[in-house]
């Protein structure tokens, strides 16, 4: 089973584990689907290529829609704790900093609980874009 997939998912969402030719978990694949349901233009897995980070990390964001709104898509089992959740905002605040000299909206998390199914997932897109 790839990285972060649910055993769960419904056999009716015939989900590959790929987004753009890349690994993604259910909670993207799903995120995904919904923006290209929407006609929304974006790239996953985006680079952030800046000398600012926290040390050791890259600085890569789960999706960049419209060239201008970063998300990520928090899943529930990797972004519960709340050391992780202190250490997402330390990453957040850091790469915000970043990404408004570029003019970008400030990083939005997706809790994975709003993208269980895909009928979720196009809920959340149509409310955020």
């Amino acid at each position: 089973m790839p990285l972060n997939r649910l055993a769960g998912a419904s056999e009716t969402e015939r989900l590959t584990g790929f987004v753009h030719g890349k690994e993604a978990s259910d909670l993207e694949e799903r995120f995904a689907r919904a923006l290209d349901r929407a006609g929304k233009d974006y790239r996953f897995e985006y680079l952030v290529l800046s000398n600012i980070g926290l040390p050791g990390e890259e600085n890569q964001i789960d999706f960049v829609v419209d060239d201008i709104y970063p998300v990520e898509v928090d899943g529930n089992f990797t972004h519960k704790s709340a050391e992780q959740k202190a250490h997402d905002q330390q990453r957040d605040a850091i790469l915000n900093e970043q990404l408004s000299d570029w003019g970008w909206y400030p990083i939005d998390r997706i809790p994975g609980d709003f993208l269980e199914t895909q009928e979720a997932a196009n809920q959340i897109v149509g409310e955020k874009f």
